[in-house]
């Protein structure tokens, strides 16, 4: 299903933020830095400005509560925030971000970041002399953020920005029911003010009490400042307002080439990102007898030519705002603006906002008056506003969308065989014959930058907690171990033992160790470290080959996904399976997030994978997964199938899967998957088996296709590792570890 383009993110627009905001005179936060003997200098935050908000992506309605492990799907921002800090190679810009109800206590425990310095955002250099941090905010706020400079690992100096927020941000376009032309004016009454207006001509965001700063001189009341007070406390964010809305305009003199349309193009190119425009206008078009086809024809104009200049489909809203009994009484002239919108709703991609004709008797000023809408008209306009947006803002989102704020710390296109780095890879703590607990690393390593549990919970140092050996591939554990360690009588259990499965290859007497769910996961260390050795690369991807999904990639086109594999590919045992932290999923839904993250285009994924299947089965469901219309197939079975030990039959089916799908879907491109490796003391996981499979596949793959060869990656991890410091249930599936590998291995044929 496409995303309506309502939630289409723009993840380029958001990085770009408000560099505008740069070249105008504005009071930054600034503090004293000294350099040695120089004098000092200063650090100058020119934006983000005073309570300026930005558009926030990726939320997840369904997964938004607070008590949803992993936290509350509420999405973020990318936040560009300019500084002018002196130049050299040496400094590193480091922050925190914080709210005023965090305590002390809790601000003194906040971990410093690193900042991520941008050459340029959106294709656009930073203004000369200012240097560009991006960081990734929460929704919420108001935020501060505290900004620590350092030179040679030294503090020079500190500054703390404006409050800011990451929220929903609309741009208001019509006429006098829009601007302020109401009965009274209001006031926000969210006890935080996270209700905002931003002004064009000043360029400074306020507190949105009425009057509102809109393109005319109107100076009543509007209905914006009660949509917002119930938006922000609704989802708990901050909202923000850009109003170019004109009285008395119509929808002639909104051409593309007028003035009040390029000052709604200044207002959305100023933003960059927001969540729609919000198009409430429609009576001087009543009065000057305008025909339904020609105002359908002058809308579809009007965001065609927005879309051009921003780059980006936005949006827009539209009212049913025909109604002005104070001025005129026209039922056909109200019917064919009425059906216009009707028209442009249900044929063309326009979403709908609410029927203010609806409010009348009280809700209008007496006949003497030309304040539209009274008090109580004005409130009901927000309360029929608030329904409208939150139709939408509640509809369900993929849940892959819910990883993306959290990629930074998934490190998805640094894979694990290729990167200096190593992030995050996962050991058991098996305990050898002298009681020594230790951990493995796939490659010796430099310099150990972080160890941690698989949880998240707790970080251990060097000296304290462990020591690196003298080949720097196994860490020791001095102490108490951070988590259970597995003993070397665990691997291997008489039959009918509790967490084992029958049974151990040549020895039918004995199971191997079996717990799926999180018994593995709450056992495994996460070790991030630089490696002290050559990068080995996998031979078996072809990156290049699947040049048709990359081109609707890079269109920002919709990418429909498809997948059908075995239990592996539903995720199993991966953490967000069992509601556990950190709740990552499974690797479909990784590489799903990841695409939409690096592309900036919707992703549909249609995932038909079943527990058990082998690859017979994929071809009988083959028809059904076609019915979606993907792009792009991956195709991920072999661990359920080796143990045929039947090669040939295997690259058959595959053949007739191939053969099938191209007949229904000729322009199908096909990603095939060769598997990691089973337990190799598990009868039906034999070892050798997985290399003959991987190349009878290997020799199914044609051009438009690609393989991504998880095996190999196994292959390389396991000279230094055990089994078990990959798996999610010691038999047969990825811990979140190896459902990183297998979202890195499939990115690698989807490179940006």
């Amino acid at each position: 299903m496409k995303l309506p383009m309502f939630f289409q993110p723009s993840i380029l627009a958001v990085f770009a933020s408000l560099l505008a905001f740069a070249g105008f005179s504005l009071a930054g936060q600034s503090v004293c830095l000294a350099q040695g003997d120089s004098e000092p200098r200063r650090i100058e935050i020119i934006f983000p400005v005073r309570y300026q908000v930005f558009q926030r992506r990726y939320e997840v309605p369904q997964l938004a509560h607070n008590h949803h492990p992993g936290g509350p799907a509420k999405g973020y921002a990318q936040v560009a925030m300019g500084l002018r800090i002196p130049s050299d190679s040496r400094q590193k810009v480091l922050y925190r971000i914080r709210n005023e109800q965090q305590p002390e206590h809790q601000l003194q425990q906040s971990a410093w970041k690193l900042a991520t310095v941008m050459d340029r955002t959106d294709g656009q250099q930073p203004p000369e002399g200012i240097t560009q941090i991006v960081i990734p905010v929460p929704a919420g706020g108001w935020y501060w953020v505290d900004l620590r400079v350092e030179f040679d690992g030294q503090s020079v100096g500190q500054a703390t920005s404006e409050p800011f927020g990451v929220g929903e941000v609309f741009l208001i376009a019509g006429q006098s029911y829009a601007t302020n032309c109401n009965d009274e004016r209001l006031q926000v009454t969210d006890p935080a003010e996270r209700v905002v207006a931003y002004n064009l001509k000043s360029q400074t965001w306020k507190v949105a009490h009425d009057p509102q700063p809109t393109g005319d001189s109107s100076d009543g009341g509007a209905i914006w400042p009660p949509l917002g007070d119930l938006l922000a406390q609704c989802y708990d964010i901050p909202i923000g307002f850009v109003n170019v809305a004109v009285g008395a305009t119509s929808t002639s003199q909104w051409k593309t080439d007028g003035e009040l349309f390029q000052r709604l193009i200044q207002a959305g190119t100023e933003l960059k990102d927001f969540r729609a425009v919000l198009w409430q206008q429609g009576e001087s078009d009543v009065i000057e007898k305008t025909t339904t086809a020609t105002y359908v024809e002058r809308l579809i104009g009007f965001r065609a030519q927005a879309d051009r200049v921003w780059g980006s489909s936005r949006p827009w809203m539209l009212a049913k705002s025909t109604l002005h009994p104070t001025v005129y009484n026209d039922p056909v002239g109200e019917a064919n603006i009425r059906h216009a919108i009707d028209t442009l709703i249900a044929s063309h991609g326009f979403m709908q906002g609410p029927d203010t004709d609806r409010l009348d008797g009280a809700n209008r000023g007496p006949m003497q008056s030309r304040r539209h809408f009274t008090g109580l008209g004005q409130r009901n306009a927000a309360a029929m506003w608030f329904a409208a947006i939150t139709k939408e803002l509640d509809a369900p989102k993929p849940l892959y969308r819910a990883q993306v704020p959290k990629l930074t710390d998934l490190h998805l296109r640094s894979p694990a065989w290729k990167s200096p780095t190593v992030y995050r890879e996962s050991s058991v703590l098996l305990q050898d014959q002298q009681g020594a607990n230790n951990a493995r690393l796939a490659f010796p390593a430099e310099e150990i930058l972080q160890v941690r549990t698989a949880l998240g919970l707790e970080s251990f140092q060097e000296g304290t907690h462990w020591t690196l050996d003298p080949t720097k591939s196994v860490l020791q554990w001095v102490g108490q171990p951070p988590v259970r360690t597995i003993g070397l009588d665990q691997l291997f259990l008489p039959a009918g033992s509790p967490n084992s499965y029958k049974h151990r290859s040549g020895n039918p007497e004995e199971n191997l160790l079996y717990a799926p769910g999180k018994w593995f996961h709450e056992r495994n260390i996460e070790i991030t470290y630089r490696r002290a050795d050559s990068i080995a690369i996998p031979t078996g991807t072809s990156p290049k080959s699947l040049e048709k999904t990359l081109r609707k990639l890079r269109a920002k086109s919709n990418v429909v996904i498809g997948v059908s594999g075995d239990s592996i590919s539903t995720g199993l045992d991966a953490s967000a399976t069992t509601l556990t932290e950190p709740n990552q999923p499974g690797y479909p839904d990784l590489v799903a997030a990841q695409l939409v993250h690096d592309f900036d285009c919707p992703i549909d994924l249609v995932n038909r994978s079943v527990a058990g299947w082998s690859i017979a089965n994929g071809l009988a469901d083959l028809e059904k997964l076609l019915e979606s219309k993907p792009d792009l197939l991956i195709v991920a079975y072999g661990m359920n199938d080796v143990g045929r030990r039947d090669p040939v039959w295997f690259a058959e089916q595959a053949r007739k899967l191939q053969v099938r799908a191209k007949e229904l879907l000729p322009e199908l491109e096909i990603l095939w998957v060769a598997p990691m490796l089973g337990n190799r003391e598990w009868i039906h996981t034999p070892r050798e088996m997985f290399f003959v499979y991987r190349d009878a596949l290997r020799g199914v793959v044609q051009e438009g296709e690609s393989l991504a060869d998880l095996t190999e990656v196994w292959d390389i991890l396991l000279q230094r590792k055990h089994d078990l410091d990959l798996t999610g249930n010691g038999l047969n599936h990825p811990n979140d570890f190896g459902h990183r590998l297998y979202a890195q291995a499939i990115l690698e044929c989807l490179n940006k």
